[in-house]
């Protein structure tokens, strides 16, 4: 009786195909993708207007109320820029990323920080703080669809975005060393105040040598 029960099952398994599981498995995949990126689209402008909302508070107050309450372009040039990258840095996330594009709103919104005095994680956190906006807003509904694998999948396309924006704001701190020591070369050493031209040379070498300095600890 054994053996002839192992020999049915036997017979059921071989007739299957390990080919139609993996087609089960991807269907559902892409269907749980679809499910996400219609979330992450229907949130999208709750979502981009806490991100505005928090990048602005990575200044002090006085300066993050006025750049939200300022609504002239020209008056409130950095609240501009952040206006104009966000929203389409949004789209590059939920749809299909181009690097050259996501690069060119990154460098929207990562150049200004990079003439200001913020450090490398300062001015880069702000692509991080995206994952905890979304998770407040959709893990209900993440965890309702089951759909928390393809959330993991897709905050890892978020570490890709703020490794990108490291780069950008890499090399626009590597433009403004470079612009200042230009500045500083150009310099007439004129006698001033009783200094002479040998003193004048040696604090222009220690002001290169500070900037080289600020340039490595960066």
């Amino acid at each position: 009786m054994g053996n002839t029960l192992d020999s049915k099952l036997k017979q059921v398994l071989n007739r299957l195909n390990p080919l139609d599981f993996q087609h089960e498995k991807d269907a559902r995949r892409e269907e749980q993708n679809l499910r996400l990126s219609d979330l992450l689209q229907q949130k999208k402008e709750v979502i981009v207007k806490s991100w505005i909302d928090v990048i602005r508070r990575t200044y002090p107050p006085e300066t993050a109320q006025f750049l939200k309450t300022q609504k002239n372009r020209f008056a409130n040039p950095i609240g501009a820029s952040i206006e104009d990258s966000v929203w389409p840095l949004y789209d590059q996330l939920i749809g299909e990323p181009d690097p050259e594009t996501t690069k060119k709103h990154l460098d929207v919104l990562i150049r200004v920080r990079a003439v200001q005095d913020f450090s490398p994680a300062a001015a880069v956190q702000v692509i991080f703080a995206l994952k905890q906006i979304i998770r407040e807003e959709l893990m209900e509904e993440i965890f309702e669809f089951d759909l928390l694998e393809r959330y993991l999948e897709f905050e890892s396309t978020i570490d890709r975005f703020a490794l990108l924006a490291f780069d950008v704001f890499m090399e626009c701190r590597e433009m403004v060393w470079q612009i200042k020591r230009n500045d500083l070369l150009k310099r007439p050493y004129i006698l001033q105040g009783g200094m002479c031209p040998s003193y004048m040379l040696r604090r222009g070498k220690q002001h290169l040598e500070k900037l080289e300095k600020e340039k490595t600890q960066h």
